[in-house]
């Protein structure tokens, strides 16, 4: 099954990034997580305030470990401890682009934050106690799993789709199979129908092509089902065994076009796939599954008659 956890960025501090290496493995279980010097995640020949405007728009999280970096003299002759201004900056960067939900502080503690944050419950954590910073992470992990599992929608292209994909064709089409004609096969007739939602394993091509590939390889019969607005080419897995059983399926091939916007997003003047590509086109399809899956779960025929899987 596709992977349907969240794409998490982590920032941090050059000093502080063995933490941060720690948050990944502690977040692990809820997202995908991609620290700050990883390969491919940032751009070259771009500023690292554009690198960033770009990042807060391609992951679902950002968490940003501001740990005990720097000793600042204050207007009244104290000395504070502090962390690296580029990591509340790009922390502010996250949280105006994804909300408050989406950007997420972990706080060493004994530091002391802009006055600006005062008053915002942030967890904190002992830099040398791994318990305390696993224990940090827990309460983010909690609050990303929740914010998921409610079905937060955010603006992504598939976010369009997946509901226009409903609405357009898989709510008609699961009327219709309440209604369904007999098809009758090599004198086998089927009466009870289900439909498989194909997701394809990435969005490279034509959605079109690859879908009849897909059929033609598996070796379904190709056949028309009657919904509300029109009759609508269906591929089916017919087996004489399973009767009256058929199974439909469908690869959306409203999907075409993503992969164009994305490298129109990334500016791309080159040939072959980054990986910051990759991470997006995965997001893409993953939202769109997640969106249709709300969708089917506010029909219980629908829920019952529809099933989303992996390009296989």
């Amino acid at each position: 099954m596709t992977d349907l956890k969240p794409k998490i960025f982590i920032g941090s501090s050059r000093a502080g990034y063995a933490i941060a290496e720690k948050v990944k493995n502690y977040l692990s279980d809820v997202g995908d997580c991609f620290l700050w010097k990883e390969p491919g995640i940032w751009e070259p020949n771009r500023s690292t305030f554009d690198n960033l405007l770009r990042m807060a728009s391609y992951f679902d999280f950002g968490i940003f470990v501001a740990t005990a970096d720097d000793l600042t003299l204050t207007s009244d002759d104290k000395l504070v401890v502090e962390p690296r201004d580029n990591v509340i900056l790009e922390m502010s960067l996250f949280l105006g682009a994804m909300g408050r939900d989406k950007s997420f502080l972990l706080v060493e503690k004994g530091i002391k934050l802009p006055s600006d944050f005062d008053g915002i419950y942030m967890p904190r954590f002992e830099g040398n106690d791994d318990g305390s910073i696993e224990g940090a992470c827990r309460e983010y992990a909690s609050k990303i799993e929740e914010h998921y599992r409610l079905g937060h929608l955010s603006l992504y292209p598939t976010t369009a789709l997946a509901i226009g994909y409903y609405k357009n064709f898989v709510s008609g089409l699961v009327d219709s199979i309440q209604n369904a004609d007999t098809l009758e096969i090599d004198g086998v007739r089927f009466t009870d129908f289900t439909l498989k939602v194909v997701v394809p394993s990435d969005l490279q091509g034509m959605i079109r092509e690859k879908a009849s590939m897909f059929y033609r390889r598996h070796g379904f019969v190709e056949n028309a089902m009657k919904t509300r607005f029109r009759k609508h080419p269906a591929w089916f897995q017919l087996d004489s065994k399973n009767a009256p059983h058929a199974i439909m399926y469908d690869m959306p091939s409203t999907l075409t076009g993503i992969d164009d916007a994305i490298e129109m997003i990334l500016q791309k003047g080159h040939q072959g796939r980054t990986k910051m590509q990759e991470i997006i086109e995965q997001r893409e399809l993953n939202n769109f599954r997640r969106v249709l899956q709300i969708q089917l779960d506010k029909s219980p025929f629908a829920k019952s008659t529809v099933e989303i899987i992996d390009e296989f």
